[in-house]
């Protein structure tokens, strides 16, 4: 029985992390941000190093859908594009890019 909940416990989690991935390749953010290496923005692992102990979720959300111009950038000199998708969805993606 232990067993039984051991793998039910390890298989949801892995179905949450994917579906929380699925979420940032939908959402467009995967276009810019990989998770281990900086491309056209930085990358994930990177940002979650930053701002993991003081996350401020709804700060980084609203940045997320607002975008920043070039001058106002930590990394890099290509502006952030707002992003189109839905407030939830970026808050997914920035508590899953924040716990991997």
């Amino acid at each position: 029985m232990k067993r039984l909940l051991a793998i039910l416990i390890l298989t949801t989690a892995a179905g949450v992390t994917l579906a929380d991935q699925m979420t940032a390749m939908k959402s467009g953010c995967m276009g810019c941000h990989q998770p281990d290496r900086a491309t056209v923005g930085p990358a994930m692992k990177d940002i979650a190093a930053k701002f993991k102990d003081n996350a401020d979720l709804d700060a980084l959300v609203a940045v997320v859908k607002a975008g920043k111009p070039a001058s106002e950038l930590t990394w890099g000199t290509t502006p952030m594009p707002p992003s189109p998708a839905s407030e939830a969805d970026v808050r997914t993606v920035i508590e899953w890019m924040l716990t991997h």
